[in-house]
């Protein structure tokens, strides 16, 4: 070989290295399939060092839950890097959503598009893209650190699926590939004892459907019917989570939305009988102001002599004139607000200095209608169904201090105390359906269920979620009615102020009765709960857990 030659072998060697050099940084699967996903799977979250295991997935659809991709990958703390030659038949918008537990981050054509990495719950993200005919190189990395595992990537096209995509299956769990994949224009489903299609059975079948919407900024409330389960996420918000059978049943949820465009999910089953699936939103009314009447004399006779717009009933008038034309004494005023409830048990509670009473839908709650000073606090627990319900109070004052002070709470109230019963509206329950059982309890009903050893898929949980009026210390109890449970590890998880106290009860030693799981401060701002799950590391379906209410009292 000449000395030329040498040369220009060496000088092509070293160009082919200074290129795989310069194209270090991003990273390159092994394979880059067009029929599949090459995936990467490494034994740490940062897709370090040589993948231990390399295959191709047909499609990125993964609900590993607290299981292993692969044996020779572990349960947590694990990575993948998938990437695929994808090809675009058409140009146009394709919308790309990934649905991951924990981090991810998705690129196209090296350009990173969607970025989640950190940790966080199953979240969904979404984005539209405007791709050209032919091949794209497509680079989804995920990172798996502790709990559930999730990683999803769906492709849509605008053009196939405009409205509502809807995949259909033969089973209750929406599992495996969809035996129907079509278009709908909107969710409004009352298939009866029929079948959605002629290749879905009658019973025992379940949809997913997706889209993406444009809201305005502004508050929205979603209204959805179901019989049996529904499931409805907006963005990363689980918004309504009723996957349980059940009769045809109306649920409202409101969601502040900033502007912009969120990927809708619904999932749905049916297990037998009728079948509906309904879903629909607008702009959400208002919170109901009250309006006021005012009298100048102690008994609400004749015209009011003004009326206004009040934003709350909370008033500390002192020896003074509630308004223009009132004097400081022997006044009333009465007040009226259209209200919405989301259903469950409300307490309203009000303390006045004279006479206060309350309506709510015409019947009486509250009846105090003699002088006193405002050292007493009145309350009533009742339940409210879904929907906009009437609100009435009347109020006087004799002579000296005036004022009034009214209050809405979410829950059940014994005196100072909240109660979160199983069913309120501060009661949310999940995992298997047709495991849970129902029996008596407090306020007449309790659901209970057989253990798990460990966090099993479908393994049923619960969680109570307190409306708290002020940051302060609450002891937390919970009812054990008597003959249902028979475990001796249940599980309490207390979520309050950002961290998290785990208190291990023995149901079984209790009956009928409340039981202290402790003292806790909470913030009361919000998200905090108790938690309980049929996890209790005894064997596998030996014993018993019930759910009941939890009572939170002020110390």
């Amino acid at each position: 070989m000449s000395r030329w030659v040498r040369l220009a072998a060496l000088s092509s060697t070293l160009i082919a290295i200074a290129l795989l050099l310069s194209f270090g940084a991003t990273p390159v699967a092994t394979a880059q399939s067009t029929v599949a996903y090459t995936g990467e799977y490494f034994n740490n979250m940062t897709l370090s060092g040589s993948p231990v295991v390399v295959r191709d997935d047909p499609q990125i659809n993964f609900d590993w839950g607290l299981g292993q991709p692969d044996v020779h990958v572990p349960a947590d703390y694990f990575s993948v890097r998938w990437q695929r030659w994808y090809y675009v038949s058409s140009a146009g918008n394709y919308t790309l959503t990934m649905t991951t537990d924990d981090g991810s981050r998705l690129y196209v054509d090296n350009t990173l598009v969607i970025d989640m990495w950190y940790d966080h719950a199953p979240l969904a993200r979404a984005t539209t893209r405007n791709l050209s005919k032919g091949y794209h190189l497509l680079r989804m990395e995920y990172y798996e650190k502790t709990g559930g595992a999730l990683a999803q990537l769906e492709i849509t096209s605008a053009a196939s699926y405009p409205d509502w995509k809807g995949e259909y299956f033969n089973n209750e769990t929406l599992s495996g590939s969809p035996t129907l994949t079509v278009n709908n224009t909107a969710i409004n489903f009352n298939w009866g004892s029929g079948s959605p299609d002629p290749a879905i059975p009658v019973d025992h079948f379940s949809v997913r459907w997706t889209r993406n919407q444009y809201f305005n900024a502004g508050t929205y409330r979603f209204t959805a019917t179901t019989d049996d389960g529904m499931r409805v996420w907006v963005g990363s918000t689980l918004l309504l989570d009723a996957w349980y059978d059940q009769g045809p049943t109306t649920y409202n949820r409101d969601i502040t939305l900033s502007a912009g465009t969120y990927p809708l999910r619904v999932e749905y089953y049916e297990n037998a009988g009728g079948a509906i699936a309904q879903l629909a939103w607008a702009v959400a009314p208002a919170a109901g102001s009250w309006t006021g009447y005012y009298y100048n004399n102690p008994y609400l006779g004749g015209s009011p002599t003004f009326t206004r717009n009040d934003a709350d009933v909370n008033f500390t008038w002192g020896y003074n004139s509630p308004g223009s034309g009132i004097a400081a004494d022997n006044f009333s005023a009465k007040w009226d607000s259209v209200r919405y409830a989301s259903g469950g048990y409300y307490t309203v509670s009000v303390s006045a200095d004279d006479g206060v009473r309350v309506w709510v839908d015409g019947v009486p709650q509250i009846d105090a209608w003699f002088d006193q000073g405002a050292n007493t606090t009145y309350r009533s627990s009742f339940y409210l169904s879904p929907g906009n319900h009437n609100w009435h109070v009347e109020y006087y004052e004799h002579a000296g201090y005036a004022e009034i002070h009214l209050q809405i709470v979410a829950g059940a109230v014994s005196g100072s105390e909240i109660i979160v019963d199983d069913n309120d509206g501060g009661w949310v329950q999940g995992g298997c359906a047709s495991c849970w059982r129902t029996a008596g309890g407090y306020a007449g009903d309790s659901h209970w269920t057989w253990n798990n050893y460990y966090a099993a898929p479908d393994y049923n949980w619960a969680r109570w979620y307190p409306s708290l009026p002020a940051a302060r210390n609450y002891e937390v109890f919970v009812y054990i009615p008597g003959g249902i449970a028979s475990t001796h590890n249940a599980r309490y998880w207390i979520a309050h102020a950002g961290v998290y106290d785990l208190v291990p009860l023995a149901q079984a030693n209790y009956s009928n009765q409340w039981v202290s799981l402790g003292t806790y401060y909470f913030s009361a701002a919000g998200g905090e709960n108790v938690s309980l799950s049929d996890v209790t590391y005894e064997c596998y379906v030996c014993y018993t857990l019930v759910f009941d209410a939890v009572k939170f009292v002020p110390r």
